[in-house]
This record gives structure tokens, C-alpha cells and sequence, in this order.
């Protein structure tokens, strides 16, 4: 037991003795989240792998950690709870999360109770959390070490020396707090040092994502509640969340160009809770400098967010950190060569929606596999496919992500556009990625992938032409009645709706061959939700900007329109429009409302005509690398 003691001391605080570098199947640079979930994931899919993690911040980690990432959605918590096994853990000592909760519109004039509430009407069947990130990562390395990790925490990588022959194993430099170094041998290098970047940076990989935006966040002490900002005497909002669970869900405060957050963090074993917020800005409508330290942070929040900041000004700051121009693309993540990018080290997006977790999962997921083709009779050729196939996928799902947010900003200060956006953002996520995932679909050889790949540059297609739509029709809503925060809230999903199906259908058991029939159709359905689109966008408009937003999004182009059966029920009255409505058009009336429109946007027929013959116009957007 003494000598079992004293491995596992040289395991955790670094203890070595002058030897031959010791070798290692993996060596992973960084035990962040993205280090430490894939060192768990390795022990529990490939026990038989030597995983050594080098950590450059020793324990004890201090709660609600200087860390962003806290919000989980469904494809990071179905990793988190069932690939990592963590699930009980998870609803023992993080927060169940309440979705995603929006007030756009801007908050300079209007008391919160007056702007646009979009989000869930209750708790999702399929959950999400919100982690505490300080408690998690420490939580994991014990786990780790527990299962035979070899943790070395208080080192860092300092160069890694890539084998030239396949037979050769990398040598990892490491360097301790004292000075002392120390080379490992590993037969696949991961870098997950964060946006310090090692590899890629030592590579040449790095490359622009083609989203300008910049964040700044910390952490308070004690629970910042939404549900706070509104008088009691108003008990018709308050009513909408009878339970109060407002709270619990990632609180998004909106407007042109910018988003505040709020995020709680559940108590720990001190027994007190922390508050995460947030702001994040696009360089084209707020500069970086108005939020690049906490006095001006706070200055900002009074001028777009004034009743946020009456709520907060009060509560010191346990830690502020900033980040201009966060969002950051890769030439490459995964290689044949045995090296992998994960976590901030190859790509990050948007802190929008949470995905950079999904990344994390996805990454990891696609480096377990190679691992495993390596380590258990894969040959080189097979190996190198999978990692081509691997890389190619990850670079198409981070393009298409980043299409969400890029050109974004005049979206998120409108709440008609904005409702039309998560509705949209929802149905794409749910019907594709998520499955994708929670069905394994990535363990499937080349031949059967194939397929799924091949519905991916489908549905990457129908991304592009609908977050350019949502962002042009945001830019040219003229401000009215129309446009302006209503005091409604926006259900989505609306309980039942065929969006709220899709979300239930994440637990849903189906074989390959069920989940690809289930994304043809649902493929089918997303064409007819960007129909939906455009001709909300076209009513909306009228003819004049109708015609210019047209020529702006190449409508003309397009290889659909909305069909005359389509344009022929929207003149219909009652029930009978009603009934000749398909069931995505009813769907998405009753989600985001009746179909509104501009005087002069009728007759619609003509309306649509007149928008698909518009010459198209080029319009200047960066285009991100894949």
C-alpha cells in the first residue's frame, strides 16, 4: 500500500527521479474542462491507455472559478451526464438549467416587464446545466487521479517535438513552478492549452473566424434574480413563471450589437452560491474599449442595461476577465500525425447558446476514436481516413456554427426577428447536431458516415441562406409599432409544438438507419421553416424594402420558393386557413405568432414575385475558413 500511496503522490504533485522519459500513450497538454473530460472519457472507453494530463494550476481550484463556459446545453450535457457518466453528480451539486431565456429590444427606456420575454414556458424533459466550472474541474481531476490518470498539475508544456515516422513517439517538454524540467514520451500529443495554443500556434494553423465580437465577465457572490427587476404589483408576469424558475435559466438581456448574461451557480460545500455575468459586443456597434476593464464594464451596463446595473453595481466583483475578439477558426484539428486539437486550443465560436461544450464533446469523441483505431490494430490507412474524415466534419460543423453569429448584432435588438432566429436555431440544432451525437453516429465506419456527411452540407447549406436572411431583414426593419418589445412571451418551444417534439426526440433510442430517415425528413422540414422565413421577412418589410432585401440575399438564387398552395392559404379566413396551412406553417404561428404584415404587403403573391426576380446585390461579409 506505501509504494501504491507514493505512485499515486508522484502521479499528482509531479514527483520524478532521474530515468528515461517515461512513455505515454496520450499526453494531454492543458487539464482544463477539455483536458480532464477527455482524460475521464479515455479511462472509461480505453481503460488499457496510459493518460498521462499536464496541468499548469495546481489544486485546490477556488469555486465559481475564473472560467466562461458555465451553461451547458443538450449535446454537452447528454456528454457530460452519459459519455462521462456524471449524471447524478451533475444534479447533485450543479444547477438543472431552465433553457435559454431572451429580453431583446434594449433596456434604455423600457422596464423589463414591458420587452419581449422569449424562452421555455417550464423545465425540459431533455436536460441541460448550469455548471460551475471551478467545482467541476477540480471534481474531475480527483476523479482522474482515482482511476490511474497520471495528473501532473504545477507543470507546463513548453514545446513538443512532433515525431517525424509514425513509429517515433513525440516528445513533450514540461516545465514545473520550480524551474525543473522534464521530457515525456507520447504516442499522441493533445493540445488543450486553451487560447494559448500551442500546436497551432507552433503549426501555423491559426485563422480568422470571421466574427468580430468581444466579452467581458465575472463572478458575484449570492443569486441575481430576473424575476427581481419586476414590482410585485406586476403579478401577470410573474405569473407566467409560477414555479419561479425563471432564475435558473442562462438570462439574456438584449439589444443591436450586444447581449448581457446571467448565469447562477449553485452553492458549494460552503454553502454559498455565485452569479455569473456577462457582456458581450460586436465590434460594429460597440467597440471592445467600452468594456475592457470592470469600471467601464459597469459603465456600460448603466447606459444599454440601466436597471441591470441599479441590480449590480453594488456587488464586488470576485474576478473580472475580458477577451477582444474571442472567436478563432482552425486549418486543421485532427491528424493522422497523432496529434489533436480540443477546447479553446482549435476552434471557439460564440459564448451564444453555449456551444463551446458541444465542441469540447464533439473533439473529444472524434480523438477517443482515434485512438482507439490506433491502439487497438487499426492500420495507418485506416487511421488516416478517420482522421481526414474527422477534421473535415468538425471544420463544417464549427463553419456552420459560426454562421449563427457573425453577422448577428442587428438581430439581437430585434424581438420579431430575434423570436424567428431561436425558433430557427432550435429546430437546425435539434434536428441534426444534437442527433448526431446523442446516437453515436460518429462510431460508424467511413461507408455508413458517409450519408450523415453528406446531410450535413445540406443542412450547413439552408444554415448560410438563413442567418443571412435573419441578419438582412434585421437591418432593414424600419422602426414601428411592429418591431418594438411587446410585453408577450414568446414560448419556445411552445408546449406541444413540433419544435418541443424534436426536443423530446433527443431521447428517443433509434438505429443508423432510423436516424438518417429521421434528418431526411427533418431536412425536408427546414426548408419549409427558411420558406417560412422569407415570407415572414418579405410581409414584414413591404415591397420597396421587401425587393431590397431580396437583391441582398440573392432570393432570386435560391433553389426554392414558397410554393402557391403556400401564398393561397394565407389569404384564407378562420378555419379554413387553418386547415390548408401544412403543419410546420401552424407550427410556427403558433410559436411565434400570426404572420404580420406591412400595409402595402399584400396582394402577397405579388409581394413574393417581385422578391425572387430582384437581381441580387452582393453584400460585404467575411467568409469564414473551414
Amino acid at each position: 500500500m506505501a509504494r501504491a500511496d507514493e505512485a499515486r503522490g508522484a502521479r499528482t504533485c509531479g514527483m520524478h527521479s532521474e530515468r528515461a522519459p517515461e512513455h505515454f500513450d496520450v499526453v494531454i497538454g492543458g487539464g482544463g474542462l477539455a483536458g480532464q473530460a477527455l482524460a475521464r472519457q479515455l479511462r472509461r472507453e480505453l481503460p488499457e491507455a496510459r493518460v498521462a494530463v499536464i496541468e499548469r494550476q495546481a489544486r485546490p481550484l477556488p469555486a465559481a472559478a475564473h472560467k466562461v463556459g458555465e451553461s451547458s446545453v443538450e449535446l454537452s450535457s447528454n456528454y457530460f451526464s452519459v459519455v462521462l457518466g456524471l449524471d447524478a453528480y451533475l444534479r447533485t451539486h450543479h444547477y438543472l438549467k431552465n433553457g435559454l431565456r431572451f429580453y431583446p429590444g434594449g433596456g434604455r427606456t423600457l422596464a423589463l416587464e414591458q420587452r419581449t420575454e422569449i424562452g421555455p414556458p417550464e423545465l425540459a424533459k431533455v436536460p441541460s446545466f448550469q455548471l460551475d466550472r471551478g467545482r467541476l474541474e477540480g471534481d474531475l481531476r480527483a476523479m482522474n487521479v482515482a482511476d490511474g490518470v497520471t495528473l501532473l498539475e504545477g507543470h507546463s508544456v513548453k514545446d513538443v517535438t512532433l515525431a517525424s515516422d509514425g513509429a517515433d513517439d513525440h516528445l513533450v517538454h514540461i516545465e514545473a513552478h520550480d524551474g525543473t524540467t522534464r521530457t515525456l514520451r507520447a504516442g499522441w500529443f493533445v493540445d488543450a492549452t486553451g487560447r494559448r495554443a500551442l500546436l497551432k500556434t507552433k503549426l501555423g494553423l491559426k485563422t480568422p473566424s470571421g466574427h468580430l465580437a468581444n466579452a467581458a465577465w465575472w463572478r458575484v457572490k449570492g443569486r441575481v434574480d430576473v424575476a427581481d427587476l419586476v414590482p410585485a404589483s406586476e403579478a401577470w408576469w410573474h405569473n407566467r413563471d409560477r414555479e419561479h424558475n425563471r432564475w435558473y435559466s442562462t438570462v439574456h438581456f438584449m439589444g443591436t450589437g450586444y447581449w448581457l448574461w446571467y448565469i447562477p451557480l449553485a452553492p458549494g460545500p460552503g454553502g454559498e452560491a455565485h452569479t455569473s455575468i456577462g457582456i458581450v459586443v460586436h465590434d460594429e456597434f460597440h467597440p471592445f474599449d467600452t468594456i475592457r476593464s470592470f469600471e467601464r464594464s459597469l459603465a456600460w451596463v448603466a447606459k444599454h442595461e440601466p436597471l441591470c446595473h441599479a441590480q449590480i453595481k453594488d456587488l464586488p466583483a470576485e474576478d473580472f476577465l475580458c477577451l477582444k475578439h474571442y472567436s478563432h477558426g482552425s486549418k486543421r484539428c485532427f491528424s493522422a500525425d497523432r496529434w489533436s486539437l480540443i477546447g479553446d486550443a482549435g476552434v471557439f465560436a460564440d459564448p451564444f447558446y453555449s456551444p463551446g461544450s458541444d465542441f469540447i464533446a464533439v473533439a473529444n469523441s472524434f480523438t477517443t476514436e482515434l485512438l482507439k483505431a490506433r491502439l487497438r490494430g487499426g492500420d495507418t490507412t485506416e487511421m488516416a481516413e478517420m482522421a481526414d474524415r474527422f477534421d473535415r466534419f468538425y471544420r463544417k460543423m464549427f463553419a456552420a456554427t459560426i454562421e449563427i453569429y457573425r453577422d448577428s448584432g442587428p438581430v439581437l435588438g430585434n424581438p420579431r426577428v430575434m423570436a424567428a432566429k431561436v425558433y430557427w436555431d432550435d429546430f437546425t440544432y435539434w434536428s441534426f447536431l444534437c442527433q448526431y451525437f446523442f446516437r453515436r453516429i460518429y462510431k460508424l465506419p467511413a461507408a455508413e458516415h458517409g450519408r450523415f456527411e453528406a446531410l450535413a452540407d445540406q443542412f450547413g447549406a439552408l444554415q448560410r441562406r438563413a442567418q443571412l436572411l435573419l441578419s438582412q431583414w434585421a437591418r432593414r426593419a424600419v422602426p414601428g409599432e411592429a418591431d418594438l418589445p411587446r410585453p408577450v412571451h414568446v414560448k419556445v418551444p411552445t408546449i406541444p409544438s413540433i419544435l418541443a417534439n424534436l426536443h423530446l426526440d433527443l431521447a428517443r433510442e433509434m438505429s443508423p438507419d432510423e436516424v438518417h430517415a429521421f434528418m431526411q425528413e427533418k431536412l425536408a422540414w427546414t426548408e419549409e421553416v427558411l420558406d417560412e422565413l422569407v415570407l415572414r421577412a418579405l410581409a414584414a418589410l413591404g415591397p420597396a424594402q421587401g425587393a431590397d432585401l431580396a437583391a441582398a440575399v440573392g432570393l432570386a438564387e435560391w433553389p426554392r420558393r414558397p410554393s402557391p398552395e403556400r401564398l393561397a392559404a394565407q389569404v384564407a379566413e378562420g378555419g379554413q386557413r387553418r386547415r390548408s396551412l401544412s403543419p410546420i406553417a401552424r407550427d410556427m404561428d403558433r410559436s411565434l405568432g400570426r404572420m404580420e404584415l406591412h400595409p402595402q404587403a399584400t396582394p402577397l403573391p405579388g409581394l413574393v414575385e417581385l422578391a425572387f426576380s430582384a437581381p441580387a446585390r452582393a453584400v460585404a461579409s467575411p467568409t469564414p475558413a473551414i
